[in-house]
């Protein structure tokens, strides 16, 4: 019942949260060597309160466009509603070859722990959201941290799992994409050319004892990134004992969803965007990192 009434109160929260004023710092590098390519905007809620949970934002693109920007409105939302919250860029293909794209989101992970006294942050209570590509990054993030070919570098400290991961849209499995021109571009070759970038890179392979609970939200009519992707990461994560809830958005596709205009400027834009996602995913967030 008290989890029941948390979840209900930061849904409330985030339906009220047009109301609240945030504080922006932008433009941290998080990776001093590669500069602005790997920056981030870090939103607070407007109270002096330290020890909040956080959420990491993740763009996609295809991993090789888009700006962290994409996600600022996701920020700021839920910075009005308590939460610490960050945008980050990555080297993006063809800068950066697959593995440093997972290198430089554990890289920005690790800042944002590392700096939580300045944020007012509770390193222990940190979710990662990404959407599409970023969908894919945040559950590499999820399973890969023990990986040697993925650990970073940075400054901030070795790769370490995310608390709770909310993947929308990701490709999980590269392995059934071998006929995608994005996803070769990615992985530099083909399935045939390079199966081991395929392996290395699809999160279901990696899922682990010490997987964080996850939020799979996908469209039922996504033509980019079919459902399969995520309902076969459920099960998975399912038989590795994970905590796992899957949205299933009817009518939901990649980049516009079914009954959208799409000239219209309040235009739903993905399945994530849905009223019914950000019910969810709030309800998730008190579950998992607790409510702010």
């Amino acid at each position: 019942m008290r989890e029941y009434r948390l979840a209900s109160l930061l849904i409330a929260a985030l339906v009220a949260s047009a109301c609240g004023s945030v504080e922006e710092i932008k433009d941290v590098v998080y990776d001093e060597r590669y500069g602005n390519s790997t920056a981030m905007d870090i939103y607070l809620p407007d109270n002096s309160e330290t020890g909040r949970p956080g959420v990491l934002w993740i763009h996609g693109g295809g991993w090789s466009k888009f700006h962290r920007d994409v996600h600022t409105d996701h920020a700021i939302r839920l910075a009005r509603a308590g939460y610490v919250s960050a945008t980050i860029d990555y080297r993006l293909v063809p800068e950066g070859v697959f593995t440093d794209l997972v290198k430089d989101s554990f890289c920005a992970l690790a800042h944002f722990r590392a700096n939580a006294d300045r944020y007012g942050l509770d390193p222990d209570r940190v979710a990662v959201a990404g959407y599409s590509a970023g969908g894919h990054l945040v559950s590499m993030l999820g399973t890969a941290f023990n990986l040697p070919e993925v650990q970073p570098d940075c400054g901030a400290g070795p790769a370490a799992a995310p608390n709770a991961v909310i993947s929308g849209a990701g490709i999980h499995d590269m392995r059934k994409m071998p006929s995608s021109s994005v996803v070769s571009d990615f992985v530099g070759g083909s399935k045939a050319e390079v199966p081991e970038n395929y392996e290395l890179m699809s999160p279901v392979v990696h899922v682990n004892s010490g997987t964080p609970p996850y939020l799979l939200i996908h469209g039922k009519a996504d033509l980019f990134v079919d459902i399969e992707q995520s309902e076969d990461m459920r099960e998975v994560l399912k038989q590795a004992g994970v905590t796992v809830r899957m949205l299933e958005i009817r009518g939901g596709g990649h980049i516009t969803n079914v009954g959208s205009d799409i000239g219209h400027a309040d235009t739903v834009v993905s399945s994530i965007d849905t009223p019914e996602a950000w019910t969810v995913l709030s309800d998730f967030l008190a579950q998992t990192i607790g409510a702010p």
